[in-house]
């Protein structure tokens, strides 16, 4: 994928290195690119120069396999732990800041001369670098002080700036996705138990660091036909998931024609947390631009799809920022004024609300009732509850909402400038418009 705005050949890949626009994509919404993107399992360095469209080819699929033959003879695939047993996440040594005031926000394939404008909007994190990493890209991220999760290569591995990595990334772009084959047509998935060996390869290499492994649409979206024969088969993921240590995957509500339904990457988060083993981190993707439809995301609805993805136990935020429509631009949201606002304010929010998000969430003491459908999030920071509520209903409508275990006191909607007062553990609320979701810091009062 290219990354510099003076090519538009750049295909969208929210995982590897390597995505394309393929004629699967085309013929399974009639043409519609952004509602059909299908994505390659060929790496960058695989790839010509001189296009980015076609088959993988017999050699880069003989070298893969190759690879994953290798690993395979040295690297025994982890079994999920039992129920019972399940052990909490470490802290890598060269991993990610474990304070609770660290939040990871990121963003998809940009180059690093662009990281002064996204640290100026709150992101703390790059994901990916296009056939890299590089000397020359791990140096000028040392410059501006942006680490990166990347993909595994020796440069990487022992690069004077290996300190700006993070983490490590899986080379199978949506492993989950159809993947295509030498005679141009396209065949299954990456077998699951592939994808998990991938990730115990990568950790064998380099045990000091995170693995994440990254997936499509068909998290949310079961019936997503770009799955080719593995549509539906839900159980993959959680056979997937072994070894890494970060979840993510991607869905666009808005851009890739969904009609709007702005709790499908929150839907995706639920499912991943289903699948993912104690201690892994579930991340969600945040589409930014049109990417390559008509149809753009706005700055309420950008906000909606952060914190409903929150309230499912999203750890992690990654934005995807290219966009084709209107001639390639890699930091496409940056065309919206009003969007790189919202990113802002919405990343701020995050941060501020880190060491909040970042604590236990307390189970079975809120209950949610009225003319719409929500999911809520109830945590403790300093002796005040901070409850978070989102519609999952595209109409507006009224929530009563009960705490137990809470007297009197009040509501505080976080940058809302109101406050809301609480009687015996109640209180009632309105959400103006569809997937609407408001924080409250709620302040006792009396406990009984």
């Amino acid at each position: 994928m290219r990354t510099t705005s003076s090519r538009s050949d750049a295909c969208p890949s929210p995982w590897g290195r390597r995505a394309e626009h393929s004629p699967l994509s085309r013929s399974i919404e009639g043409g519609n690119l952004a509602s059909g993107l299908a994505f390659t399992g060929r790496r960058s360095d695989q790839r010509t120069e001189a296009s980015c469209d076609g088959p993988m080819t017999l050699k880069t699929k003989s070298l893969l396999a190759a690879a994953f033959l290798g690993a395979a003879a040295m690297v025994a695939v982890p079994s999920p732990p039992a129920a019972g047993e399940q052990t909490r996440g470490a802290v890598f040594e060269n991993g990610l800041p474990s304070a609770p005031s660290y939040f990871p926000i990121s963003v998809w394939l940009q180059s690093p001369r662009l990281a002064p404008k996204y640290k100026a909007i709150g992101v703390n994190l790059f994901m990916g670098l296009y056939q890299g990493p590089t000397e020359d890209q791990l140096a000028e991220l040392a410059k501006y002080d942006m680490p990166v999760i990347a993909n595994q290569n020796d440069v990487g591995l022992h690069s004077p700036h290996a300190k700006m990595i993070r983490g490590w990334m899986q080379d199978w772009d949506e492993p989950d996705n159809a993947q295509p084959l030498a005679s141009g047509s396209w065949g299954p998935c990456v077998p699951a138990k592939t994808v998990a060996l991938q990730a115990a390869a990568i950790k064998a290499k380099d045990p000091t660091r995170p693995v994440l492994t990254g997936f499509g649409r068909g998290v949310a979206d079961p019936d997503w036909r770009g799955r080719g024969s593995c549509k539906g088969d839900m159980a993959y993921y959680d056979v997937a998931a072994v070894g890494a240590d970060i979840l993510a995957f991607d869905i666009y509500p808005v851009a890739s024609g969904y009609g709007a339904q702005l709790d499908l990457p929150s839907r995706g988060i639920k499912r991943l947390r289903e699948a993912a083993k104690d201690g892994q981190h579930v991340w969600a993707v945040i589409e930014t631009t049109r990417i390559n439809s008509q149809a753009r995301v706005t700055p309420a609805q950008l906000r909606s799809e952060v914190l409903l993805a929150l309230i499912q136990g999203a750890d992690g935020l990654l934005y995807f920022a290219h966009e084709w429509t209107g001639g390639f631009r890699e930091d496409g949201l940056f065309r919206y004024p009003e969007i790189v606002q919202a990113v802002k304010d919405t990343n701020a929010l995050v941060k501020r609300l880190a060491p909040v998000l970042n604590s236990p969430t307390i189970e079975g003491r809120i209950a949610a009732s009225g003319t719409i459908p929500t999911a809520t999030m109830l945590k403790e920071r300093e002796g005040d509850l901070y409850l978070f509520a989102g519609s999952t209903d595209s109409k507006a409508g009224s929530v009563s909402f009960s705490l137990s275990g809470f007297s009197n006191g009040r509501a505080e909607a976080i940058d809302e400038d109101r406050q809301i007062p609480i009687t015996n553990g109640a209180f009632s609320d309105s959400f103006d418009r569809g997937y609407d979701v408001h924080v409250y810091r709620i302040k006792g009062g009396d406990r009984p």
